[in-house]
């Protein structure tokens, strides 16, 4: 089975839904068009992600490069604990607003 990631809008945050890893990041990025809207912040929960790597929280931070130069916020939201750790181990904690 093949690594997959979905996203939509609940509640007014985007929610990503599978495996935000290298074998799906590139796909989502160029999509980045359907999933970007106005909102200010951008509020990402990560609550249904089932796993994530290196490549998912580059993206993140690719994502809030983007929306700085937009004047924009990035919000993450409930992320795992493999996340947290990624983004501690990676030096990018004080990077990403994580909740």
């Amino acid at each position: 089975m093949s690594a997959q990631l979905s996203w939509q809008f609940d509640n007014d945050a985007l929610a990503f839904t599978g495996e935000l890893t290298r074998a799906t990041v590139a796909d989502a990025w160029r999509e980045r068009a359907q999933w970007l809207g106005q909102q200010n912040p951008l509020v990402v929960s990560l609550a249904n992600v089932e796993r994530v790597d290196s490549a998912g929280v580059a993206m993140l931070l690719q994502l809030k490069k983007y929306l700085l130069q937009q004047q924009c916020e990035l919000v993450i939201h409930q992320p795992s604990q493999q996340f947290k750790a990624i983004v501690d181990v990676s030096g990018a904690a004080t990077l990403l607003d994580v909740q």
